[in-house]
């Protein structure tokens, strides 16, 4: 049975849909970290259709993935040929920046069936530890860090945004009105006087689109 190499595969959208390349890694790591990061100090802030600004909490919650492995051009093994060649390839897909995506690739870290990790590379440590009698690098150590990325449709599903539990902000769009919104968020669309009353507004029929309009949590 052949070694499966960990592998970083990079994709142009969000959606992880439309590949721009991979890299395999010479020589799989012998180990790797992974951190779990809080999100409690996030928190974003609008304007309600009252007028009054509250802050809301973002949900979104981080992991941090870090890996180390080697390059090596010596011909103990093959894969590479030139270490700068080799790294300059690794940026590329990594964090190099890209015109017609307007960022980085969207990255998947995969080893055989036991990791996945969707991410974007925050960074790329670098340190030469064998060279030629030119000085030309032929290994190398490399870290690299990933932050886990999430695109908006699969965050929200798994926070379940659309839970009653959940506070709600909406912008109002021209075709809505709040029976409607409460009946999707409350599954009750009798709750649009209690969500009228919460923003200030004395008439609900007439609501300018672009308004943003607060769906407060339902108390148990």
């Amino acid at each position: 049975m052949a070694l499966e190499k960990m592998t970083i595969k990079a994709y142009k959208d969000g959606k992880f849909k439309t590949s721009a390349g991979s890299f395999d890694l010479q020589f799989n790591p012998t180990e790797y970290s992974q951190f779990y990061k809080t999100s409690q100090n996030e928190s974003g802030v609008v304007t309600l259709a009252s007028g009054v600004t509250i802050d809301t909490p973002k949900l979104a919650e981080k992991q941090e993935f870090v890996v180390q492995f080697y390059l090596d051009s010596t011909g103990v093994a093959p894969g590479c040929d030139s270490v700068p060649d080799s790294i300059k390839t690794l940026k590329g897909l990594c964090i190099d920046y890209h015109g017609t995506e307007h960022t980085s690739y969207f990255l998947k870290l995969v080893w055989g069936s036991g990791l996945e990790f969707k991410s974007k590379c925050t960074s790329i440590e670098i340190d030469y530890v064998l060279f030629k009698s030119s000085g030309d690098p032929v290994r190398a150590r490399i870290k690299c860090t990933f932050e886990s990325y999430e695109d908006p449709s699969t965050k929200a599903a798994r926070h379940n945004t659309s839970s009653p539990d959940l506070s709600h902000i909406r912008t109002f769009k021209a075709g809505d009105s709040l029976p409607l919104i409460c009946s999707e968020i409350y599954g009750d669309s009798s709750y649009y006087l209690q969500v009228a009353k919460a923003n200030g507004i004395i008439n609900f029929r007439n609501i300018a689109p672009g308004k943003q309009i607060l769906f407060p949590r339902l108390e148990k």
